[in-house]
């Protein structure tokens, strides 16, 4: 959700040297864009502020664009000695901060202001705009080709349509759809409109994975045993005709290869992520204590996300795919 503001700065400062910082792990994810020049991973375990506090001080940089809301980036920049520090006025964080920005004004009956576009708010403290485009990732080309012998691996069948299904969600088991019911969507694609159906998930997620294996029966290509990583991931999104998931970091992997998602939320405020959606369909139903952002149903009863059928999911599903057939 970041790469409008970071295409923003690139192409106002195309000649600058641009680095960015964040977990090692998600280097892969943005490499190949053209977005930055060079990574520098977080610090992790103890004394990680004091270790952050030198790796950004080594930068040299000028500027320090933050984008997360957190205390801790502000102290580490200013501490660091970066001139000048960008970022939005939160977590009584503003006097670390050269450039203390408001947040933008909700709407009535707004929730959050989406992150898209609050990070083109950031960015535009120093004149860059956006370019009318939302996620955009991209492959380098061998990454692609690491990408195909994988795929060669799987002997999926290039003739129908793939269709990956993610079961898992890292914040918590409020964003899981019923496994029973994505099997029955899953059996529904494979056996009824001839779609080649690959289960898709992340560490500490396979056994989700497996359990949708077993539910769903007959074939289907299980990603579980051999996790795919993130740069060879992305390769995998853009080929599928349609991802069906929930309310999870790969929904936005897809939408930055242009792969259509159905998206099944429940917990979570569709107000963070209401930005450049020509790729996804949301699927919520007006439950009264829903969004409550818990990672556990508070309530007990998940009426958020069981109010959902897989005929909705089917519905949505297929008019991507009859889209598809017809482009």
């Amino acid at each position: 959700m970041a790469t409008p503001a970071l295409r923003g700065i690139r192409n106002k400062y195309p000649d600058a040297h641009v680095q960015l910082m964040g977990g090692g792990h998600l280097e892969p994810l943005l490499a190949g864009a053209e977005l930055f020049d060079e990574w520098i991973p977080v610090a992790q375990g103890k004394n990680r502020v004091q270790k952050n506090i030198r790796l950004i001080r080594q930068s040299k940089a000028d500027i320090a664009i933050l984008l997360p809301h957190s205390f801790r980036t502000a102290f580490e920049t200013w501490r660091a000695g970066i001139p000048r520090r960008i970022g939005m006025d939160r977590q009584w964080r503003g006097l670390f901060l050269t450039d203390p920005l408001l947040m933008p004004k909700l709407l009535p009956g707004r929730r959050a202001f989406p992150m898209h576009y609050e990070y083109l708010e950031v960015v535009s403290a120093l004149g860059a705009i956006g370019d009318g485009r939302g996620s955009v990732l991209a492959a380098s080309d061998p990454i692609r080709t690491r990408a195909e012998k994988r795929l060669l691996a799987l002997e999926c069948d290039p003739e129908r349509p793939w269709v990956g299904l993610h079961p898992g969600a890292a914040f918590g088991p409020s964003k899981i759809w019923p496994l029973e019911r994505l099997a029955e969507v899953a059996r529904s694609l494979r056996d009824d409109d001839g779609c080649e159906i690959f289960i898709t998930c992340g560490p500490g997620e396979e056994g989700l994975a497996r359990e949708l294996e077993g539910l769903m029966g007959g074939r289907q290509i299980n990603l579980a045993d051999d996790l795919w990583p993130l740069d060879e991931l992305k390769v995998l999104m853009e080929k599928f005709a349609l991802l069906i998931t929930g309310d999870t970091g790969p929904r936005h992997i897809a939408a930055g290869m242009n792969t259509p998602q159905v998206v099944i939320m429940g917990p979570t405020s569709p107000d963070y992520t209401d930005a450049f959606l020509d790729t996804t369909t949301v699927l919520r139903k007006p439950v009264e204590c829903s969004p409550c952002q818990q990672k556990v149903c508070p309530l007990g009863h998940h009426l958020c996300m069981t109010e959902i059928q897989p005929s909705d999911v089917l519905l949505a599903a297929r008019s991507w795919l009859q889209e598809e057939l017809s482009s």
